[in-house]
């Protein structure tokens, strides 16, 4: 054990000896012509290792305005009294921020015998020096400084005033921590008072109410119905915060004359206090304020209090939004043995109005066997209990609410009773997935009705979508009630696979009503939208072509065969792109089709590209078969003629987008405008001719001459958006920002047989700036005999 000791203290013996060569070399440092950061490293290391031999050293830097932080923060951590000297007497040995410096190292230190150095700062010029003073004899705390401190709060310039009253607040926290909680009380109560600034008064109010254990509950009290925001602030914040019963039962003490914010305080502080919640909740729903009624709902809510079920049913019919909607999820959020009959019971003796919220709340609930009482309840007569009890049997979608339903309608006899059922019906039948026992009740419950309570609900059986159901609506087509008839007709067309097709095309074919026979066939164009089978459907589309007699049945057919993307439906587009009636919707369909098989075969898409410019003439129609055209490898030569115009920028204008719409130089009518001939080039490079431009727009110009009137396509690429004109025309507008490639944009145009004026404008943001552009005609060739003038002659 002797050796063992022996050890120990000849290492302690050996890093003492260790720390005393260090100490040494730092030292050295300091005394030499280091540089400051070397220094300020000694400094730092002596922070830690440094004894009464390194303070004369450090000392001396205290008034070195580049090392006096390091070394008063070296002194500020040594625990040797040759520290605490050195920095009380550098106080007169220092200046400004210096001085203050020194003196809240000496208030870390808690030096009491700095009390006298520090106090006469209080008084001096220098704002910095007083207000580090004032702090630090806060922190030093005691009664000389304390007193120095009540006094300097009256005399102290304005500057240093705050410090003060901050010095006040830690004089009066350190009295508190050392047992003298009265002499704290007095402090922070003068504090509090109301000429000092709000966030010393606050922090005064916390350590008041920490503090006067005696008076407390009055100052919560009190602060709480006060006009005076700080303390009620303050007040809230104690007790949400140290959940005190003294302080809660002061808060519930005025409770009905605090505002609202102190109310949810004194609340929350209750509820997680662990005492019985309810007297004080119940208090809080009559509560006047909105906020606090709502917070009580969610809290009872929470605690299950089925008591509150008539409550809640009330705000929920009656009060405004906020407090409703909590109310109305208070009762669907409540759970528990005996919540459904609690909400049962309700219904006996509450309003229509709180009646229709309880019933809603049922549905809200998802509880199934709440359906008896909700389909009895959408039997009574007012209106809002019925309508809220079919909606929540809608929300259930429950198969036991089905026969009681058609019973409901059938005892009531209106068609308004059928409609109004209908959605609660539909529910349960798509929620039956094809049923077949579903699907047999509802088709005898159907059966039962005359043919004016059937026709609202007979959409029900393409709801189901079986074949009995089918089979059903089938039938009822033949039924000799016209508009029945019709609405079977409309259930089949709704069917949701293409089942019904054949039958429909049948009655269409057939003789009888030719309203019907329409019907008929638009619902076979239509329901063949659902057959999953594209070579089906086709065969279903032509049918009805080959029955159809109107333009306006093979339009609709039309539209569904551009839907499938194999070459026998594009030959059947094609073939009707012959008749003037049909043109548009064929080309319609045919180019669609042709977009998908393009990849497939690009010589068809170029075929019906150009069947499609030969027929039809519809603007966006004609741009989609240019793009669809077959592009030549050599394409056609780049308009190299070309006049420029600019640049021009309109004032708070920013950027490429922001400037395309707007007109300038060559779009105003009557401006005067100066053009220059470009070098010729393919593409235009307008960042070049104009170095050093952002957030402004160009024009080019140049002159066309066709030997013949003809069809042709405008290609451009530009970087960043383009606008272009023919003969005075918009043929193309693109506000884009963007980098150029050539034929990035292609508009159709019609060129006139001579002279043709194009005119382009080309907006930029900043960067890149260019344009390019080529004429092609129908044949995706160069158009023979079409010049460009040279750009001097463009005008």
């Amino acid at each position: 054990m002797k050796a063992a000791y022996l050890c120990a203290w000849v290492v302690v013996a050996a890093v003492l000896v260790g720390r005393a060569d260090e100490e040494t070399d730092c030292m050295t440092v300091l005394q030499s012509a280091a540089p400051a950061v070397r220094k300020a490293d000694a400094c730092l290391r002596l922070r830690s290792i440094g004894t009464a031999k390194s303070v004369p050293g450090l000392a001396a830097l205290l008034p070195n305005e580049a090392i006096s932080q390091a070394a008063r923060n070296a002194l500020e951590a040594m625990p040797c009294a040759e520290a605490g000297a050195a920095l009380r007497n550098s106080v007169g040995q220092t200046r400004g921020l210096l001085k203050a410096g020194v003196a809240e190292s000496l208030g870390w230190r808690r030096d009491a015998e700095a009390v006298p150095v520090l106090v006469p700062l209080l008084a001096e010029s220098e704002p910095a020096a007083g207000s580090a003073a004032a702090i630090a004899l806060g922190r030093i705390g005691g009664g000389p400084a304390l007193e120095a401190l009540l006094r300097a709060r009256e005399s102290s310039a304005p500057q240093v005033r705050p410090a003060v009253l901050e010095g006040l607040l830690l004089c009066a926290e350190g009295l508190a921590a050392g047992n003298n909680p009265e002499r704290a009380a007095g402090i922070y109560r003068e504090l509090a008072e109301a000429r000092n600034p709000a966030p010393v008064r606050a922090a005064a109010w916390r350590g008041w109410l920490t503090t006067d254990t005696k008076d407390r509950g009055n100052l919560i009290a009190g602060a709480l119905q006060g006009a005076d925001a700080v303390p009620r602030t303050a007040a809230m914040g104690w007790i949400r915060e140290t959940r005190d019963r003294s302080a809660i039962d002061a808060g519930l003490s005025v409770w009905r004359s605090i505002p609202a914010d102190g109310q949810l305080a004194v609340l929350t502080a209750h509820l997680e206090s662990g005492a019985d919640p309810m007297p004080v909740l119940r208090m809080a729903r009559e509560s006047p304020h909105p906020p606090v009624r709502v917070a009580a709902i969610e809290a009872l809510a929470g605690a299950n209090d089925f008591e509150s079920i008539p409550s809640f049913a009330q705000a929920a019919a009656g009060a405004p939004s906020a407090e409703r909607d909590a109310a109305r999820d208070a009762l669907v959020r409540l759970s528990g043995t005996g919540v459904r009959e609690a909400l049962i019971a309700g219904l006996a003796t509450a309003p229509p109005a709180e009646q229709a919220e309880l019933v809603r709340a049922l549905g809200e609930r998802g509880d199934r066997q709440a359906t008896g009482v909700l389909v009895q309840a959408a039997r009574i007569e007012p209106d809002p209990v019925r309508g809220a009890a079919l909606d929540a049997l809608r929300k259930l979608a429950a198969p036991d609410a089905l026969v009681p339903l058609f019973d409901l309608v059938a005892a009531a006899g209106t068609e308004e009773a059928a409609r109004s059922c209908y959605p609660a019906l539909q529910a349960i039948c798509r929620a039956s997935d094809r049923n077949a026992d579903t699907s047999r009740r509802v088709t005898q419950s159907l059966g039962r009705l005359p043919a004016p309570l059937k026709r609202p609900l007979l959409m029900l059986l393409a709801d189901l979508g079986t074949p009995d159901a089918l089979a059903v609506a089938r039938a009822v087509t033949r039924d000799p009630d016209a508009e029945l008839a019709k609405e079977a007709v409309r259930v089949l067309t709704a069917w949701p696979d293409a089942a019904p097709a054949g039958h429909l095309l049948d009655m269409a074919r057939g003789g009888g009503d030719p309203s019907l026979k329409t019907l008929a066939l638009r619902g076979a164009i239509e329901v063949a939208g659902q057959e999953a089978s594209p070579e089906q459907r086709l065969e279903i589309l032509q049918e009805a072509l080959k029955t159809a007699s109107r333009a306006e049945e093979k339009r609709l057919a039309l539209a569904q065969i551009g839907q499938i993307p194999n070459p026998r439906a594009l030959a059947a587009a094609r073939e009707l792109m012959d008749d003037p009636a049909l043109a548009a919707e064929a080309g319609l369909a045919a180019i669609g089709i042709a977009e998908k098989l393009a990849g497939q075969d690009a010589q068809l898409a170029d075929d019906v590209a150009r069947q499609v410019l030969a027929r039809c003439k519809t603007p966006e129609l004609v741009k989609r078969a240019w793009t669809l055209r077959v592009k030549p490898a050599a394409g056609g030569p780049f308009i190299q003629d070309w006049v420029v115009s600019g640049p021009y920028r309109r004032e708070g204008a920013t950027g490429a987008q922001a400037l395309f719409e707007v007109a300038l130089g060559p779009e105003v009518p009557g401006q005067t405008v100066t053009w220059k001939a470009l070098p010729r080039a393919e593409h235009v490079n307008l960042a070049a001719l104009f170095p050093n431009q952002e957030n402004c727009a160009a024009y080019v110009r140049a002159r066309l001459n066709a030997p013949e009137a003809t069809e042709a396509a405008l290609l451009l690429g530009s970087d960043d958006g383009v606008k272009a004109w023919l003969n005075g025309a918009v043929v193309h507008s693109a506000n884009v920002d963007r980098g150029m490639v050539a034929d990035q944009d292609l508009a159709p145009i019609t060129l006139a047989k001579g002279a043709n004026e194009l005119l382009i404008k080309v907006t930029q943001g900043g960067g890149g700036w260019a344009v390019c552009a080529r004429i092609v005609g129908a044949d995706g060739l160069p158009i023979p005999g079409l010049t460009v003038e040279p750009a001097t002659a463009a005008r």
